[in-house]
């Protein structure tokens, strides 16, 4: 059966000072509103209310994006401690940076509707997961083994006014496949590339931090409508083993895996009144071999099914701007030389919202069998914080029957067969470019089992945009 590789990250435990000590700097300069305003000095004030920390380069970042390319670049920095249950008590520091590059080649070179993109990750730090509580619904979404890898390297070619687009490369599947937009709130592992597929995929699949070679076929026929099929290589290899994301072998022992999802969503025009949402079904194949749990047979060919949804509940009322208007563009009336004035509702994107995902896989080769997570965001609760968003999220994952005969065979453990995380986090987006984010993780059953007493694990997130 396979399983998740344990990972072997260096040891930085000094590192967590640099999260704590960018907490208490940003708390201690910025305003209310996210926006540092020192009003004697508008270059301060350009520059924070810019889009990335290194600003526009002198023009020339706006210049090449005129021309097609586009570079990005952000930082992200954690700190983690287990303050008790778990394989011990203690801290540890995680950091990943994303950098690279998107290019549109329509404005480059006028080929219509062919764009590029190459996106690398380096990973630094330990995993909170393997070194402090013994879990694997990972503490950490940016956890790994120390690197430098490419995450993405794809050529996208968009057909028929963008109802069709077809993408080869290096592809990782949960950038488009498996992912709840509300569910990317959260700092755990788990509610972005999911459990129940990185423990039941080889090497845990192409989710982040590995990418592998594929092709993606899109079809959007209808405005609500999306239908998107992929083909991945069917083993990126241990962490350890892949170290910069370009062992690729395409061959029947390591199989190939195969993505299908359909999208329906409404209400997301701007013309729609109503709350919108979007449901998601999806299936997926690996036509490898997987090992039978307790035996020692081999099994061809694994399977699964999954199903999500993303609601908004309320809507925060709209906003309506005010703004002067009149037929000779002055701001007077062209006839009798009166002001006159206008308002402008736009919808808010602010709320709360709720998602919701399950999914099922065969007992008799899989690590879990049964999975579900939800949970609730709110952006913008607090006054004055636009930016800002509060969630809490839970989820659940069931140990198949097979693991659980294999685990009491090899070790007289009392299992209890299933492990949750229960997460509270808020995002406050302080800049376009800097946000903090405090979370807490209750981490129960760690492992599955009861040999672990659960976890509180207290941390958060910096993330900084170039």
């Amino acid at each position: 059966m396979h399983r998740r590789p344990r990972l072997t990250p260096h040891k930085c435990p000094r590192c967590v000072l640099i999260c704590l000590a960018a907490f208490s700097v940003i708390g201690g300069v910025t305003l209310p509103g996210g926006a540092v305003a020192d009003e004697n000095s508008p270059p301060l004030s350009e520059w924070l209310s810019g889009d990335g920390l290194t600003g526009s380069w002198g023009g020339l970042r706006t210049k090449l994006m005129d021309r097609g390319v586009e570079f990005f670049g952000t930082y992200y920095a954690e700190g983690w401690g287990n303050t008790r249950g778990g394989l011990e008590t203690g801290t540890v520091y995680t950091g990943m940076a994303e950098f690279g590059f998107n290019l549109d080649l329509e404005k480059a070179i006028c080929w219509h509707g062919a764009s590029f993109r190459m996106n690398w990750l380096w990973l630094s730090g330990r995993n909170a997961s393997e070194d402090l509580v013994g879990n694997f619904l990972t503490i950490s979404s940016i956890a790994g083994f120390n690197t430098l890898r490419d995450y993405e390297l794809w050529f996208q070619q968009n057909l028929l006014n963008d109802k069709i687009s077809i993408r080869l490369g290096q592809l990782a599947a949960d950038t488009e496949f498996v992912i709840s937009d509300y569910g990317a709130l959260f700092l755990n592992g788990t509610f972005g590339w999911p459990a129940f597929m990185y423990l039941n995929l080889p090497e845990g699949g192409p989710g982040l931090p590995v990418g592998i070679l594929g092709i993606r076929l899109a079809v959007q026929p209808l405005d609500w409508f999306r239908f998107q099929t992929a083909a991945f290589q069917g083993n990126v290899y241990a962490q350890n083993v892949n170290l910069h994301g370009f062992r690729w072998r395409l061959d029947g022992a390591n199989g190939f895996f195969f993505l299908n999802e359909a999208q329906f969503s409404w209400n997301k025009k701007a013309a729609e009144t109503g709350l919108p949402g979007q449901f998601k079904a999806g299936g997926w194949f690996h036509t490898a071999e997987f090992a039978e749990a307790n035996n020692d047979a081999f099994a061809r060919g694994n399977s699964g099914c999954y199903f999500i949804i993303d609601q908004m509940l309320y809507r925060n009322p709209m906003k309506t701007t005010e703004h002067s208007a009149n037929a000779d563009g002055d701001g007077k009336s062209a006839l009798n030389n009166t002001n006159t004035t206008g308002t402008t509702e736009e919808k808010s994107d602010q709320g709360l919202g709720w998602f919701g995902r399950i999914a099922y896989e065969p007992q008799d080769r899989n690590f879990i069998d049964f999975y579900f997570d939800t949970g609730l965001t709110y952006k913008g609760l607090i006054p004055s914080r636009d930016g800002d968003t509060l969630g809490v999220a839970l989820a659940y994952a069931h140990l198949s029957s097979g693991v659980q005969e294999t685990e009491v065979d090899e070790s007289p453990v009392s299992l209890v067969g299933a492990e949750m995380a229960l997460e509270l986090t808020y995002q406050a987006q302080l800049t376009k470019w800097l946000s903090i984010q405090p979370d807490l993780q209750v981490i129960i059953n760690p492992g599955g089992n009861n040999e672990l007493n659960n976890a509180i694990v207290v941390g958060g997130r910096v993330s900084l945009t170039f």
